[in-house]
């Protein structure tokens, strides 16, 4: 029961039943005094009372007693049912409340005959609106409760996501360093095993070289042709070795933003411009990835629903993350039609390492993405 509850309870007694008092003409107005606050008491020893069992007890005596005194001693006592109707009406047993409201129901026609008509109307009008009305405010109660565990059941789902985006961000560092270092021990091992072997052969070759060509100059100069020869061989192992280092050409433009904008001036015709502010630094492929998917749909939605023929891209190397703006002037979209399935595309791709896209029209439509670089800074 909340706090106005009881006062509201004892209202809906005391009102009758000094109505009642003014109203009627009574045999003994202290013994209705009294009973009216036996009844009092009954409400209140209801309210108190923990036992579930004990508490339907005290209800249906309430419920008796109630319909005793409207039938003793009329006038307005009929409006002492209500005040036993809100006390149950809340319950979540639904069985139980739709018993005890048909029984009072049943027991105020009856404590109301001999009375008139027009009050026999109104108070089954009154406790049937009344009963609607609490039964509304039950509802209501009940679907708050269910909201209310709906939002604390999608705040954990966030949380418990937003651990996995970390947590998904942190695996996929630890294995692009993880790959990182397998292509270094692979190298290393390949200039240890093959390239490591030759010179250490090459300078034994060149020692004894050294030794037998004052006295055996035929032999000696035989053996530094051959030093000459496997040290061409080194050279290109080497040269292997170094092209191996170095990413295919393929791959270093598969998501470069300089290629996409010469694409995209060949394609369309338009006219981009870049601008790099900042320090350039290497960034992961995923960074990369989503920078030129976010640059590729802005561009061509600025294309296919703006009209622009110009679009401006920059792109700002910050200490801790990296801000591509992009604008163009085309016509500026409704504001009611903004997000469609593109820029949800690039809300979820930006937000699934934790960043944030930013959409602005004020001069011109732009579009921001800001991505957190996690590098390791370095202090002075």
């Amino acid at each position: 029961m909340t706090i106005l509850l009881p006062f509201t309870r004892y209202a809906l007694i005391l009102t009758p039943a000094l109505a009642s008092m003014y109203l009627e003409n009574y045999a003994s107005y202290g013994t209705f005094a009294f009973f009216t606050l036996l009844l009092i008491w009954i409400a209140e020893l209801r309210r108190t009372i923990l036992s579930a069992r004990y508490s339907l007890f005290m209800l249906l005596i309430e419920i008796g007693f109630s319909a005793w005194m409207s039938y003793h001693y009329d006038g307005l006592m009929f409006i002492t049912f209500y005040s036993t109707l809100i006390s149950y009406m809340h319950l979540a047993n639904s069985q139980f409340r739709y018993v005890c409201a048909l029984l009072q129901f049943v027991l105020l026609n009856i404590s109301m005959q001999g009375q008139g008509a027009s009050n026999y109307i109104i108070a089954n009008l009154i406790f049937i609106g009344f009963a609607c009305m609490l039964l509304k405010l039950f509802f209501i109660e009940q679907n708050k409760d269910e909201v209310e565990l709906l939002y604390d059941h999608l705040r954990r789902q966030h949380y418990e996501l937003d651990d996995a985006r970390l947590r998904l961000i942190d695996y996929a560092r630890k294995v692009e360093h993880i790959a990182q270092a397998d292509e270094r021990n692979r190298i290393s091992h390949d200039i240890h095993d093959d390239l490591g072997h030759k010179l250490i052969r090459l300078k034994m070759m060149m020692e004894a070289a050294i030794r037998i060509l004052p006295t055996q100059p035929q032999q000696g100069m035989e053996m530094l042709n051959t030093i000459r020869d496997q040290m061409t061989e080194s050279m290109e192992l080497l040269r292997a070795t170094v092209r191996r280092l170095k990413p295919n050409e393929v791959d270093l433009q598969t998501y470069s933003l300089n290629k996409l904008i010469e694409d995209l001036i060949s394609n369309s015709g338009i006219t981009i411009e870049l601008e790099i502010l900042g320090m350039p630094y290497a960034l992961y492929p995923s960074l990369e990835f989503i920078l030129y998917r976010n640059a590729q749909e802005a561009v061509t939605n600025a294309i296919r629903h703006g009209g622009a023929t110009q679009v401006f891209i920059a792109l700002t190397y910050e200490s801790k993350q990296i801000i591509m703006n992009i604008s163009n002037n085309g016509k500026l979209p409704d504001s009611t039609h903004i997000k469609g399935i593109g820029l949800t595309g690039m809300e979820e791709r930006t937000g699934l390492i934790g960043g944030q896209l930013n959409i602005s029209m004020q001069e011109r439509f732009a579009v921001t993405t800001v991505l957190p670089t996690y590098r390791q800074v370095q202090s002075n």
